[in-house]
């Protein structure tokens, strides 16, 4: 795999914002152990994880036969009652068709999508602790938390670097590399370029693929030691603080609680240690 990892690129931390409007979401971390995953039509980006496959490519010859194949082999997989006859017929239809290839491949873009809405979870990961606009976007205007995780463990040591571009990728319908299958779900436009967002993909039981954990409900559970501290907000109010504070220290995890303040003469947020 091309695409680096957080522990690759010698990230030591990465930085989860959320809002505290529900505290159960964050006592269950400490009662289950587990994160939740979102679903990725729940995220605020509405071209975040939907693949549009290129059909300007078809103009190379090499590019039209590779995505012909490529659909000739997805029918031959899922239509194992066909006879060798209608295979061929098939074939020889879409190949000699491109208005016909090119609704094949809208087809499949909807259906695509639609599996990794079904199939995939993701946990959004930033590099840090301290941005404004994450605090005001993700920790309800900065009266939510943000946890702050250790990269040296098998879960975290995986996330994958978010990609920003000016313009909308355009993806192969035959593309066969991971990094490019993965692409969909790690692009997003330059505009949230601010997140320095990485990733931790799961797939959703009951599907299951090599190599990628899986949620089940959108949880997972929490390796040990992963969680390093909690950050409450600046403007997080007194009795949800000290609910955090409860939390934190019933946990007997030795998790570090901290607040993020904000700077009197600058527009900054400054990460000092909780003191009640």
């Amino acid at each position: 795999m091309k695409t680096k990892t957080a522990a690759a690129l010698r990230i030591k931390r990465l930085y989860h914002y959320q809002s505290f409007e529900k505290p159960e979401r964050l006592a269950r971390i400490f009662t289950d152990g587990t994160l939740y995953f979102s679903r990725p039509r729940d995220f605020n980006d509405p071209w975040d994880c939907r693949p549009f496959f290129n059909k300007s490519a078809l103009d190379d010859p090499a590019d039209y036969d590779r995505a012909v194949r490529w659909l000739v082999h997805c029918d031959r997989t899922h239509n194992t009652s066909l006879s060798e006859e209608e295979h061929v017929r098939r074939e020889k239809e879409v190949r000699g068709n491109r208005k016909l290839l090119e609704w094949m491949i809208d087809e499949m873009t909807a259906a695509m999508e639609k599996a990794i809405q079904e199939q995939y979870r993701l946990y959004c990961l930033s590099t840090h602790p301290d941005s404004t606009l994450m605090w005001a976007h993700y920790a309800a205007s900065c009266r939510g938390v943000c946890l702050e995780f250790s990269v040296e463990n098998e879960l975290f040591c995986g996330a994958l670097p978010v990609a920003y571009l000016h313009s909308y990728p355009r993806f192969s319908i035959a593309a066969t590399d991971e990094d490019e299958n993965l692409q969909p779900l790690l692009t997003k436009s330059a505009v949230w370029c601010y997140e320095d967002e990485f990733r931790l993909i799961a797939s959703e039981h009951p599907f299951v693929f090599p190599d990628v954990p899986t949620t089940k409900g959108g949880f997972l559970a929490l390796p040990k030691g992963a969680l390093r501290s909690v950050i409450v907000g600046a403007e997080m109010p007194a009795s949800d603080r000290e609910i955090v504070k409860t939390l934190v220290a019933d946990s007997g995890w030795g998790v570090d609680l901290k607040v993020a303040s904000l700077v009197p003469d600058r527009y900054e947020f400054q990460i000092t240690d909780f003191k009640s």
